[in-house]
């Protein structure tokens, strides 16, 4: 017994001995002291496992964990929930193209291209991208057939001079500098000359009788190359118009008959439509008036404003027949562009821009200015814009009796101001009074002050009402041009 208990006694000893080197596993596995942790290698191990407080840490190293996303990859997330500001951002690119537009850009399916347009004497173009400033001081311009390159008369101080602009408003360069007004900006096909009517005098060439007389009387048809600046005077007289060739200029002779009804006695009627090349060589008469006595096919007081078809087959221009019964009545006249004999395809009151052809020829747009108006109106229910169908025949009736004309066609449409074809030959650009709508009484004023406030410029299907309204505050009888 003895024995047994010493036996025992040394069992115990041995354990306790083992328990103090730590070399026994088991208890020390089973123990749930926190000391076990940084007790050596073999116990980093447990707290990786273990739920603890650790997986708060990450947070701050933005790791895996699904807080950070939000903060750090924001761009990412499909939903704008998360973050406002991404959300909000987008809009801002799509609307700042058209900062200065109270309209906004219309559908690509209701407009193309790229239109051209004065608002606040700067020219502007609008386009699939909105609108945008190009130059300002602009009196007339005529973009270059790509539209590229746009050439303009700008008024600086009172002088008034040529200069080129690029689309996008760079490269503003001045092509002339000197006293005369220049007017009536044609492109050579190439590109490379510009041409264009000069007068020795103080103000923009007028759409107004006897003052486009006196006008055209001060005035030289010139040709400048883009590239030197290098000048030559081809005639004397005005409206000059490039043939699509580039071959042959036609342009309104000066007025060589005065009035005695005018106290100046300046000569305002008696001219031609003349025809040279582009030396200024080869001249003879496309087209005559020879006064308020004369008899057809020279009667008038003027001929003016000419205007080659497309296909450069045709030249057209306008007959000022003077004031018959309280009204200045013109015909539009077109004519062979190598024998003439032009004829009356359209008639109109007051005075009457260059004719305007559809892209295939079939069709051509005239603008009038009735400032004349005997309702005595004025501002936009002066004007109007009529298209003519060139094919066929149709009889007007005028104060003098009824007339055959070609074109088996004509639409007016009353107070637009100014109108540009679409690539395409469909459609119209029309300027139109603000406000305006299709069902106002054409019997009474649109606006009783006659004012020439900026417009609106809306698409026109001839045929139909305008129907989108494109582009506010557009200068009073601005021109217009629309390119691909």
């Amino acid at each position: 017994m003895h024995q047994m208990h010493r036996f025992s006694t040394c069992i115990l000893l041995l354990a306790l001995l083992l328990a103090s080197c730590g070399g026994a596993p088991p208890p020390t596995a089973g123990l749930p002291s926190p000391t076990a942790a940084p007790s050596g290698p073999s116990t980093a191990a447990p707290p990786t496992p273990i739920p603890s407080p650790t997986p708060e840490t990450p947070p701050t190293t933005s790791l895996p964990e699904p807080t950070p996303a939000p903060p750090a990859t924001s761009q990412p997330e499909p939903t704008p929930v998360p973050s406002p500001p991404p959300t909000v951002a987008p809009p801002p690119p799509t609307a700042s193209p058209a900062p200065a537009s109270p309209t906004p850009v219309p559908p690509e399916a209701s407009f193309t291209g790229a239109i051209f347009f004065l608002r606040g004497g700067a020219l502007w173009r609008l386009d699939a991208g909105g609108e945008r400033l190009i130059t300002d001081q602009v009196r007339e311009f005529a973009p270059f057939s790509n539209g590229n390159v746009i050439a303009v008369v700008r008024e600086t101080g009172r002088q008034f001079d040529v200069w080129t602009v690029q689309r996008d408003g760079s490269d503003l360069r001045r092509i002339t500098n000197d006293r005369t007004v220049e007017a009536s900006l044609s492109w050579s096909p190439d590109g490379a000359a510009l041409i264009f009517a000069a007068a020795d005098v103080g103000e923009p060439l007028p759409q107004t009788w006897p003052e486009w007389a006196v006008w055209c009387n001060a005035s030289q048809v010139v040709v400048v190359d883009v590239a030197s600046g290098q000048r030559q005077t081809l005639a004397n007289g005005c409206d000059p118009a490039l043939s699509p060739d580039g071959r042959r200029i036609a342009y309104s002779a000066p007025p060589t008959q005065g009035d005695p009804a005018l106290a100046s006695g300046a000569p305002v009627a008696g001219n031609a439509i003349r025809l040279i090349n582009r030396r200024g060589e080869n001249a003879w008469n496309f087209a005559r008036a020879d006064g308020p006595d004369a008899s057809a096919p020279n009667a008038g007081m003027l001929v003016y404003a000419p205007a080659w078809s497309p296909d450069g087959a045709s030249v057209t221009y306008h007959r000022y027949l003077g004031m018959q019964i309280e009204v200045d009545i013109n015909l539009s006249e077109i004519g062979g562009s190598f024998e003439g004999k032009g004829r009356p395809f359209a008639e109109g009151a007051g005075w009457l821009l260059p004719v305007r052809f559809a892209p295939d020829g079939r069709r051509a747009a005239i603008i009038e200015h009735n400032y004349s108006d005997a309702r005595g109106f004025g501002g936009y229910d002066a004007w109007s814009v009529q298209i003519v169908a060139l094919d066929g025949a149709r009889t007007v009736d005028l104060p003098q009796g009824p007339v055959t004309m070609l074109g088996g066609s004509a639409t007016r449409l009353p107070r637009a101001a100014s109108a540009a074809w679409s690539p395409d030959g469909t459609r119209l650009a029309a300027l139109l009074p603000s406000g305006w709508r299709p069902d106002a009484p054409l019997d009474e004023p649109f606006d009783p002050t006659g004012a020439e406030s900026p417009g609106e410029v809306w698409l026109w299907q001839p045929g139909t009402a305008p129907s989108v309204r494109l582009i506010d505050n557009v200068d009073f009888a601005s021109p217009l041009a629309w390119l691909p």
